[in-house]
């Protein structure tokens, strides 16, 4: 008897121990959302990317005119170069000005709707940050940046994706990448900047955009499927516990924890990851036709600097450099991000919650409302 207790711990502990702290997760969640009935919706904010340091910059200013390392007369040659340049600058800025001015002018003198105009002057550069876990759970936000792009951007307009991602579950990032692929659909260029991490799912995102750019260091392809469950039946059957499981349909459950896997039932798993990875190949081909696919499609990763010999992507470059230089280029760089508007308890609840689900999803197990979808990852 107390064998039995201590297999039958051993094969409930984990599971127990994380239903418990998702419950917990889910009454404090419950708890906090009647007390905050006046919570602010999430919305989108922007922010010039050209703005954030500019607050540092003169208090560095500051402090180096009251601590200066020049002589007097130094500081005061100095600043009147600076002057000089200022105005040169002005004058160039106003010139560029009455030259946009003459422009427009010939067009509408040549008619042109004022829409064909504006696309013609516009050159901003959209940034959006999609930090993936395994379930995508930032498509959401996601798909809510892209959907305002489509309305405020215009064809001359450019949208960079900071994208970090390990991949994950198939349906979740087959959506997110999908939610690019509306971009290119629209007509407006896509660049997606990995500088950490974009693998499996996460290469399946940046396979979708016109432009991979790549941080030398960072892990760049994955391009395989991988599922796996947990199987408890010997040990149901050694103990004389009998679990039954009613379908209809030949393939419903193929595998499941509890009941023993038949070899008809492994093979329709593989096959189902065999046509999942297919599909996976399909879409790189399509948008990416000169790779080698049977050298690049075999689950590997590569270093980008690796990977740019292999055509996975197209430039060595950080995020910040790449943005860096458009501003140089003139581009006005616009960041674009969800505001939640929930305090920190909610943040941190909703990260647990998340953390719990992502552990049942890479250990098989579903939900009672589950379709009985296999945990297939990519």
């Amino acid at each position: 008897m107390s064998e039995f207790l201590n297999e039958l711990l051993t094969f409930y502990h984990v599971s127990v121990l994380l239903f418990g702290i998702a419950g917990l997760i889910i009454l404090l969640r419950v708890l906090l959302r009647k007390r905050k009935s006046g919570e602010k919706e999430p919305h989108l904010a922007f922010r010039r990317w050209s703005k954030r340091f500019e607050q540092a910059g003169d208090e560095l200013e500051k402090i180096l005119i009251e601590h200066p390392t020049l002589s007097k007369g130094a500081i005061k040659l100095l600043r009147k170069a600076r002057r000089k340049e200022d105005k040169a600058e002005q004058k160039n800025e106003k010139s560029k000005d009455e030259q946009t001015v003459t422009s427009i002018r010939t067009d509408l003198k040549a008619g042109k709707s004022v829409e064909e105009i504006v696309k013609g002057h516009s050159n901003r550069v959209y940034v959006l940050d999609f930090e993936g876990n395994i379930l995508a759970s930032s498509v959401e936000q996601l798909r809510d940046e892209i959907t305002f792009l489509l309305g405020a951007a215009l064809p001359s307009d450019e949208v960079v994706v900071r994208l970090s991602s390990p991949g994950g579950a198939v349906a979740q990032y087959g959506l997110a990448s999908s939610q690019l692929a509306r971009l290119k659909q629209a007509g407006l260029r896509c660049t997606v900047c990995v500088d950490v991490i974009a693998a499996s799912g996460g290469y399946m995102m940046a396979t979708v955009a016109d432009r991979i750019v790549a941080a030398p260091f960072a892990f760049v392809g994955s391009i395989g499927v991988v599922a796996g469950i947990p199987n408890f039946h010997r040990i149901l059957q050694k103990n004389e516990v009998d679990y039954h499981l009613f379908t209809a349909g030949k393939h419903k459950r193929t595998v499941t924890p509890f009941v023993e896997i038949t070899e008809e039932g492994r093979e329709k798993f593989q096959a189902d990851l065999e046509a999942i990875h297919g599909a996976f190949k399909g879409l790189i081909q399509e948008h990416r036709p000169d790779m080698n696919l049977e050298t690049i499609a075999t689950g590997e990763y590569w270093l980008a600097s690796k990977a740019l010999e292999l055509g996975l992507v197209d430039e060595l470059r950080t995020s910040d450099d790449y943005l860096y230089a458009k501003q140089e280029d003139g581009h006005e760089v616009v960041e674009v991000r969800t505001e939640s508007g929930k305090n920190r308890m909610d943040r941190w609840l909703d990260r647990g919650a998340v953390w719990v689900q992502d552990w049942f999803t890479r250990h098989g197990w579903t939900g009672p409302d589950s379709a009985g979808l296999p945990p297939y990852r990519m």
